[in-house]
């Protein structure tokens, strides 16, 4: 016996609903992600640096895995290979960008499951300028081999300034 007109139809309807919930429920997750993982505040400068040193403080007198050369590329201060692993698995990558003329600091934290789904394209620009993440050519697995640590640290001429450690 064929189903009758009348059972089609909520058999359609009962799909078409379950895929707009399931849209709703992935935008939903989405914004509670980007809400738990991105933040931005106004700061003055002296605030900005406070934040800047006490992340920084955390690490004492360790220097960052990478350094900007005179051309603004990236280059490891030495090999990450020979860098001793650590006891200590980071569970996250911070970024924490500071832009002068507009007084706006930014937080981001990258949770490494997500790093290791694949490469994704991470770009923090202001003005003329850009931090295009994809340049420093890491590696998820190296990183978290290291345990926590500064990855970069870059202050430019015009005062705006990117922090990038593993925590």
């Amino acid at each position: 016996m064929a189903p009758s007109k009348k059972t089609w139809i909520w058999i359609i309807v009962t799909i078409v609903g379950l895929c707009i919930a399931s849209v709703l429920a992935i935008a939903a997750f989405g914004m509670y992600f980007v809400s738990q993982h991105i933040s931005t505040a106004k700061l003055t400068g002296a605030e900005a640096d406070k934040r800047f040193d006490d992340v920084r403080a955390t690490f004492k007198d360790q220097h960052p895995l990478l350094e900007i050369d005179t051309m603004g590329q990236p280059r490891p201060v030495r090999p990450l290979h020979e860098l001793p692993a650590s006891p200590v698995k980071p569970e996250s990558l911070s970024i924490l960008a500071w832009n002068p003329r507009e007084g706006r600091m930014a937080k981001i934290s990258l949770p490494f499951w997500i790093m290791r789904l694949g490469r994704k394209k991470i770009d923090i620009s202001s003005g003329d300028h850009r931090f295009d993440f994809d340049d420093l050519d890491l590696d998820v697995r190296e990183l978290e081999r290291i345990g926590p640590a500064i990855v970069i640290d870059l202050t430019r001429p015009t005062g705006e300034r990117v922090l990038v450690w593993t925590q």
